[in-house]
């Protein structure tokens, strides 16, 4: 599946975000209004960068932004959107931004300045990776931090001076946040088991 099998209501929302050269999909990832990098989707295959970048979708002024959806991937931001269009209607002033591979605090605090009146959501996969950023994500945009690791099939992290371990196998944004005693309000979306993000689900599925 490609990105002209998206729904006509996606491909026309974010048309203005990306650049299409025959079957290849770029996502432009810029930093101070300058492209520093790129994501491509092209034959069912995703490339992301490592990037301190963001790649941006908002078609509504950023203070009237009510949703911000933060993910790994542009191309699984799209994905999603294809089975949930409901975001993209006009009430919901929606706003779109992967921050690729290796998010960063720096990130987070910027799309919480640009976007003051929006409540987060998480794109982010379903795999451990994607469940730890969700909490990071969690953590920055409260103003703080915490340290993760992984220990045979525990999560441990370290947070307000303490330590917690939590399976993997249950590890997740709200279990994290109520041992740690924390309250971000940010919301997590993940695609239906046995995927791991919304662009498996699409191709596999259509």
């Amino acid at each position: 599946m490609s990105f002209s099998s998206l729904k006509p209501e996606v491909q026309d929302f974010f048309a203005p975000y990306i650049n299409i050269s025959k079957d290849k999909v770029a996502f432009p990832y810029t930093l101070e209004s300058c492209v520093i990098d790129h994501e491509h989707w092209y034959n069912n295959r995703v490339r992301v960068p490592v990037s301190a970048g963001i790649w941006l979708a908002a078609d509504s002024l950023p203070i009237s932004v009510t949703n911000l959806f933060i993910g790994h991937s542009a191309s699984d931001i799209l994905c999603f959107c294809h089975y949930h269009p409901g975001w993209l209607a006009v009430p919901c002033s929606a706003a779109f931004a992967s921050l690729a591979l290796r998010p960063s605090k720096e990130q987070v605090v910027r799309l919480k300045f640009l976007f003051p009146n929006a409540k987060i959501h998480t794109v982010f996969d379903a795999g451990i990776i994607g469940r730890v950023t969700d909490c990071k994500v969690a953590m920055w945009k409260v103003g703080k931090n915490a340290r993760f690791s992984l220990i045979g099939d525990q999560g441990e992290f370290y947070c307000n001076r303490k330590r917690y371990c939590i399976p993997v196998g249950v590890f997740s944004l709200n279990r994290f946040e109520k041992e740690a005693g924390i309250r971000s309000g940010v919301r997590t979306h993940k695609p239906k088991a046995p995927f791991e993000t919304f662009h498996q689900f699409f191709t596999d599925k259509g």
